[in-house]
This record gives C-alpha cells, sequence and structure tokens, in this order.
C-alpha cells in the first residue's frame, strides 16, 4: 500500500520555511519530521511554480495540491525496509524470534520483502547505531529549548488560604546557555503561548527553531516521525518567523538543554525560595527575576565569561528582531460542522458563515476581540467577539436572499414597500399590519402579498386585485391572493359584493351569540 501523502498544512511550513527562514532541507526536515526528499521535493516544484512566501490568501489546500501534484502514474517501491522498532518490541515478547518476524514480515509484502540473511542483516545493523549519542552543536542564535520545571512553587491566597502550585517555565538558549525562568499559573496554552511572549521580550530578540517538550500546549499528537503542532502555537511560531522542531517523545537528548537548564533553576532560584511564603505569581516572579541575574552572572568554571556576556557576544547579534506588534492570544476549534442554520458555536456566541458552506467542516480562530472562520485555510467570516451566551452574531452578506430579505423588517419598510406597488397596495399593508395586536404577526402575510403575488403576477394586477380589495370592505391576503388566483382584479365595481353584508337564512349573526 503506497504511504499517505504528506498533508497540506506541512507543506506550507516547508515553504514557510524555505523561503521566509531560508532553513536548509536537512533543517527543516528535522524540525517538520517529513522526509527529507519529500522536503526537497516540495521546494522544488514550489521553485518551478514560482512561488513564495506567504502565498495567496485565496489558495485552498485543494489547490495548492493540485498545484505541486499533477495527476501522473504511480510507481511502486521494490522492497519495503522492515519496522525496526516494531520488530525490537515484538522481540521482547516471550517465544517470538526474529524468524517468526521474518515470515510474517515476508508474508506482508511477497515480492518486496528481503532475504532472511538481509533482513536480519538490516535488523542487526539497526540495534547497532540506535543507541549512539551524537554530541550536539548550536549556531549562534538558531535554536531556544523550552520546558516546565518538575518542581513548583506554593502561592498561598490571602482570602481564604488556598495554597496553589505555581508551574515554573524556563528556557534557554543553545549556544550560550542564557537562561530566563518564571512562574506561571498553569501549564495550559495560554500560560505556555505567554510566557513565550515574555521570553522573546526579555532575549530582545527571536531564534530560528524553538525545541520544546511534548507537552499538550506544544504538541496536540506526539509521534516520533509527525508529531501534530498545536495550532495556536504553530501560529505564535509564524508571527515571530521561527519553526518549532519538538524533541521527540521519552528522548530526554533531545533537550538535554533545557533539562541541564531546569536543574540549575532548581538548584539555584527555586531552592533558595523553599522557605519563603508568596501571596501571588507576580510575588515569585520578582524573587525569580533577582535570582536570575545572578545566575546568568555566575562565571563558567571551564571557560572565560558568563551566560551573559556569551549571550551579548554570540546569540544576540543572531537573533531574529522583534515583530511591531507582540502576539495577541488566540484559541482554535477546528474541525467544527456549519449547521443548517450557517451559525458556528465558540463558547456559547454562534456566528455566522456565508449559507453556502452549511454541512461543510471549519476551523475557528478567538481571540480577546475577535472571531475568524477558516475553510480550507482561507478565511471566510470575521466577527467582533460577543461575549454575550446564547445569543447570535449575524453578518447580512452570510444569510440566502430570502432570509437578507425578511431580517430586519418593520411597519415602516413594508409601507415603503407597497407604496412602490401602488396607493391600494399600501392601504391593503396597512390594514393587514394593523389587524394584528402585535404588527410582527402579520409580515408572513404582507411578504405574501409584496413578494409571492408580486413574483407571480406583477405590480400592475396586484395594485388592481388591492383596489378591489378595498372595495369590498375586507382586504386580506387571502383575498388578494384569491382575486388573483381567478383573474378578477379587474371585476366592474358595480359587480362587487359587499362581504361583510350579506344576510341569508343559513348565516347567522352576532346577536345569536350574545
Amino acid at each position: 500500500m503506497p504511504r499517505e501523502r504528506t498533508s497540506m498544512q506541512a507543506h506550507r511550513e516547508i515553504i514557510r520555511l524555505a523561503f521566509l527562514l531560508n532553513l536548509s532541507a536537512n533543517e527543516i526536515h528535522r524540525m517538520t519530521n517529513v522526509s527529507r526528499g519529500s522536503v526537497q521535493t516540495c521546494i522544488k516544484r514550489a521553485t518551478e511554480l514560482g512561488l513564495t512566501w506567504p502565498l495567496p490568501e485565496d489558495l485552498d489546500d485543494a489547490q495548492l495540491e493540485k498545484l505541486l501534484y499533477p495527476p501522473k502514474q504511480k510507481t511502486k517501491e521494490r522492497y519495503v525496509l522492515p519496522d525496526y522498532e516494531k520488530i525490537e518490541t515484538e522481540l521482547a515478547k516471550k517465544g517470538v524470534t526474529l524468524n517468526l518476524l521474518w515470515d510474517e514480515y515476508q508474508e506482508q509484502h511477497r515480492e518486496a520483502s528481503y532475504c532472511y540473511a538481509h533482513f536480519s542483516k538490516l535488523f542487526r545493523k539497526w540495534q547497532s547505531k540506535k543507541d549512539v549519542v551524537m554530541r550536539q552543536s548550536h549556531a549562534p542564535g538558531d535554536k531556544l529549548f523550552l520546558d516546565f520545571a518538575g518542581q513548583t512553587v506554593p502561592v498561598v491566597c490571602r482570602e481564604t488560604g488556598e495554597v496553589n502550585q505555581a508551574q515554573i517555565f524556563v528556557a534557554t538558549m543553545g549556544a550560550s546557555n542564557y537562561t530566563y525562568a518564571e512562574a506561571c499559573e498553569s501549564q495550559e496554552l495560554k500560560n505556555w503561548l505567554g510566557a513565550h511572549v515574555r521570553t522573546f521580550r526579555f532575549f530582545g530578540g527571536v531564534p530560528k527553531i524553538l525545541v520544546p517538550d511534548n507537552l499538550k500546549s506544544a504538541v496536540s499528537e506526539a509521534t516520533r516521525f509527525d508529531p501534530r503542532i498545536n495550532k495556536s502555537y504553530r501560529r505564535l511560531a509564524q508571527h515571530y518567523g521561527c519553526g518549532v522542531a519538538p524533541a521527540r517523545p521519552y528522548r530526554p537528548r533531545d533537550k538535554a538543554k533545557v533539562e541541564k537548564a531546569v536543574q540549575l533553576v532548581e538548584q539555584w532560584i527555586l531552592a533558595r525560595l523553599r522557605n519563603v511564603t508568596f501571596f501571588s505569581i507576580h510575588e515569585v516572579n520578582q524573587s525569580i527575576q533577582r535570582l536570575l541575574v545572578e545566575l546568568n552572572d555566575e562565571p563558567f568554571q571551564k571557560m572565560s565569561g558568563c551566560r551573559r556576556s556569551r549571550f551579548e557576544e554570540i546569540d544576540k547579534p543572531a537573533l531574529r528582531p522583534l515583530p511591531s506588534q507582540e502576539f495577541e492570544f488566540e484559541e482554535w476549534l477546528l474541525n467544527v460542522k456549519v449547521p443548517k442554520d450557517y451559525h458556528v458555536r465558540a463558547n456559547e456566541h454562534h456566528y455566522s458563515v456565508p449559507y453556502r458552506l452549511a454541512g461543510e467542516r471549519v476551523d475557528i480562530r478567538l481571540t480577546d476581540s475577535t472571531v475568524e472562520v477558516f475553510h480550507q485555510n482561507v478565511r471566510i467570516a470575521s466577527h467582533i467577539r460577543s461575549w454575550a451566551s446564547g445569543e447570535k452574531t449575524t453578518a447580512d452578506e452570510h444569510m440566502t436572499p430570502a432570509h437578507a430579505a425578511y431580517q430586519g423588517m418593520s411597519v415602516e419598510k413594508f409601507l415603503r414597500w407597497a407604496r412602490q406597488v401602488g396607493p391600494s397596495a399600501e392601504q391593503v399593508i396597512a390594514t393587514i399590519l394593523a389587524s394584528k395586536p402585535y404588527p410582527q404577526l402579520s409580515y408572513d402575510q404582507c411578504f405574501g402579498v409584496l413578494s409571492s403575488q408580486v413574483k407571480m403576477h406583477g405590480d400592475e394586477k396586484v395594485e388592481a386585485a388591492c383596489k378591489h380589495a378595498l372595495s369590498l370592505g375586507n382586504p386580506s391576503y387571502r383575498l388578494v391572493k384569491t382575486l388573483l388566483q381567478y383573474g378578477l382584479e379587474n371585476l366592474p365595481e358595480q359587480l362587487s359584493i359587499n362581504l361583510a353584508g350579506i344576510t341569508h337564512p343559513n348565516i347567522r349573526g352576532p346577536e345569536h351569540f350574545s
């Protein structure tokens, strides 16, 4: 079975990193966990097509895929490599041998499978290399490692005495080891993103690559080869013009820098604050910032200088400048189905989208001030955020023509509409509106006369029918419709019948019910 193609979202990220940050294919491969070949193919085809970053706003995922990968005949791979990690896992089970696993591999792939000798050789070679430790070197301004410390700081509420544990956020530069730390209320997304904004402000610039741990606020789905970055976190990276390369799950060596920084923060800062009682996060951060200065100014033991001097010398000149505006916290609701009333729900409020998208799936971006709706990565609606629970916000341009006509109708609008048909029509509409305790109860009948009947018979005939209905003394939508239906709108007035004054032995008057 051919492997599923990398998502268009990943292709957009590859194009952004290649054309905006000028990263190499190898760097992009390590950051996105997309194969080098796929990265190179994407960059090559985007270059041939003349694509640049940012991509056109109206270019959705389907169009981008059609541009990059026009239909072509698929080729079949000659051999399929074994899944070494699965083999290692299976061998740990009682009674499982390498020969048995090769039999299952051969049965699954048949002609595309290796012989047992080569299968065994490939697995042994993989085993011999998988535990090799690579000494990491970090270019100036290249990587910023981020994580939360395992140790927390208790914060006491002055009013209730309740004790809450403040989480400690730690960030360190790869080249200089220059470190930043702060206390947060929790590890939730809002605190995680806010800590990044303050970190960039502390460093006075932005690195090329962020290397976080696999907490939920950073990575929606943590896998070794294709981690899914939280959309709000990815948007923060796009805003500051940097990439995100999460550490692999269960691979602490990938983030050894921040692991060491966390250890230093716990020993140098948190240990000194262990006997201090704090009553707010602000108090904790004041103490942390004071000790953080001492930590960064502490001289190195095996080299000259300190973290601050090394940062000023090598990291700071290589950092990208901060954008003119700081990132605004945003929350995403993904894969939301648009109901039949074309209003999507976001935090107990309903916002309209174009009615043609009813039944489709959209993504919703919420900030403190706006709500934006995206379909296939193209924005299709934008509203000022409302905090009114259970209410709705509707844009006229999102409504069907019939709904748009009905929206905002009033007595004055109906009378103006009827005046365009004729004076008799205006009198009939005024009579219909006055016939109910509340004018809104007559709106459907008014629409019936001015919309339905005018469309079928035209202004002239409707005006004649309204004039005849007035002469009968009891104008209503049903009477106007009947006159038009049977072509009686032009009957001479002398043939008119006063329906209100009909007498007959079989008709009982109002006195019968008194």
